[in-house]
């Protein structure tokens, strides 16, 4: 698979993992797909934090479900997920842009069996209003999706929490940002050399969203103060394939000389 392929084939995958761990040659693969990085000044802020053993695992599922818990409790939280999910396949293909709630939520079984037209009617409704679904998230509503997520956490081959070190920082008012992007290049590397190697894998936010959670994983996991810890990715070989994605026409994020109103 040659790099541009890699590019278009990665998906964020959300399903479940082939029951065997990580081979050794190609978890070193992703490790030194890291480890080429660009970085400002070479000053490579990165430290992983690679997780196989199971305590580990069931310290972030925990923390995981918890937070997710939380999540649907929070009616902002809901409001500003709902801006960018989308019903149906239509929908997502008109706007280029968003998620599925199909990929996102399992739905209730009522609503799985409604007809296609009741069933989207209901849940535009519930969107347009998703505020208002904090209320049933503090009756316990977000217990089943939290359980699901945390499962699949526990059960994963491999997790690697992804910290910045924010002593290795470059030269310049700047700096901040410049390590924000070697940052995101690094991720970017790992994706793309894992996708060549059939190998898939999540970005689980739920247990950074929160200061204190992060915090809290901090300690658990002996990191030091001054690293940040920048994301928490699931990752084993793939049992089925990626599914489909939308994105912008170029036309609609491509300017030429300057950005015209």
């Amino acid at each position: 698979m040659n790099v541009f392929e890699a590019i278009t084939q990665r998906r964020s995958y959300r399903g479940e993992f082939q029951n065997r761990p990580i081979d050794e040659a190609d978890q070193n693969r992703l490790i030194e797909a890291a480890r080429w990085t660009p970085s400002p000044f070479n000053v490579q802020p990165w430290e992983l934090v690679i997780i196989q053993e199971a305590e580990g695992k069931e310290i972030l599922a925990d923390i995981t479900q918890q937070a997710i818990i939380e999540q649907f409790k929070d009616s902002k939280f809901l409001d500003d997920n709902s801006r960018w999910m989308c019903l149906n396949e239509t929908e997502w293909q008109d706007r280029g842009d968003g998620v599925l709630l199909k990929d996102h939520v399992t739905l209730p079984k009522l609503l799985q069996n409604c007809p296609e037209k009741l069933t989207g009617s209901i849940l535009k409704g519930l969107l347009k209003n998703a505020k208002s679904l904090a209320i049933v998230g503090h009756l316990g509503a977000g217990k089943m999706p939290a359980k699901e997520i945390a499962t699949q956490v526990r059960e994963a081959p491999l997790l690697v929490l992804v910290t910045m070190n924010t002593e290795r920082c470059p030269p310049g008012e700047g700096a901040t940002r410049w390590m924000w992007l070697s940052m995101g290049m690094l991720i970017q590397n790992m994706l793309l050399a894992a996708t060549s190697r059939g190998i898939g894998v999540q970005f689980v936010s739920a247990p950074l969203e929160s200061e204190a959670d992060r915090e809290n994983i901090r300690q658990l996991f002996n990191i030091p103060d001054y690293n940040e810890v920048i994301t928490l990715l699931r990752i084993g070989y793939v049992s089925s394939e990626g599914g489909s994605s939308v994105r912008l026409k170029p036309s609609e994020f491509v300017h030429h000389e300057k950005i015209s109103n």
